[in-house]
């Protein structure tokens, strides 16, 4: 007795055709718009998890889209010429309902002046100070999970799941020793959400049974 080779070509053949069988498709959501507020704010959005009918959950892309504009002011203090550098900035962060973080986009907007010293008047003007008062800058940051790979049971399941949206300020000023800084930080996000599955065929399992069984089967020479 030996075993037959035209009943593992089989099983081969059959388990082929039950990867072929398979097909890949996607389902995209939002964006998710959070309009433009003063920071610091925390918001939540309301995203479709994936229906576990479709199929098997296989990877997430997220987008995020972080947008700050506002109004920076300096007023330099020092006795000698400075040579000043503010950044209107926020860091904005989509994170999971356990607060841990899934991306993190920071806009940010520099200018840089040298201003004569201090002229004795703290108006953000002048000689020594300056103001930009139409600041604006956009990132846009991007992720695929898994990893980790606990995110696609996190995602998988029938109704919302609810992920924060947090926008932090985070402008600074530099290069004077003794210096004002004025912020008035305004941030706002957009977040899109795509699901990447696949989809068994009808009677795919079947065939994938049948060419586990085909392996035991014995021919007499």
């Amino acid at each position: 007795m030996k075993f037959s080779y035209v009943a593992s070509l089989t099983a081969v053949t059959a388990f082929l055709n039950f990867a072929s069988a398979a097909r890949a498709d996607t389902i995209a959501y939002g964006p998710f718009s959070i309009p433009l507020q003063t920071t610091n704010w925390s918001q939540t959005i309301s995203v479709p998890k994936f229906d576990p009918s479709l199929g098997i959950l296989d990877a997430i892309d997220f987008t995020l889209i972080g947008h700050v504009e506002g109004l920076a002011a300096f007023e330099s203090l020092d006795a000698a010429p400075a040579s000043v550098t503010v950044n209107l900035a926020a860091q904005i962060q989509l994170q999971r309902p356990d607060s841990t973080i899934i991306l993190v986009a920071l806009p940010l907007v520099s200018s840089s002046e040298t201003v004569a010293a201090f002229d004795g008047v703290i108006d953000f003007g002048g000689d020594s100070g300056r103001q930009y008062p139409d600041l604006s800058a956009t990132v846009t940051e991007s992720t695929t999970s898994p990893p980790p790979a606990s995110d696609l049971a996190l995602f998988t399941g029938l109704g919302f799941i609810n992920l924060p949206v947090v926008a932090t300020g985070a402008s600074s000023g530099s290069g004077a020793g003794n210096l004002l800084l004025y912020f008035n930080t305004f941030g706002s996000a957009e977040v899109s959400v795509v699901y990447h599955y696949t989809i068994p065929e009808p009677g795919s399992l079947g065939l994938l049974g049948l060419a586990g069984l085909s392996l035991f089967r014995r021919r007499a020479f």
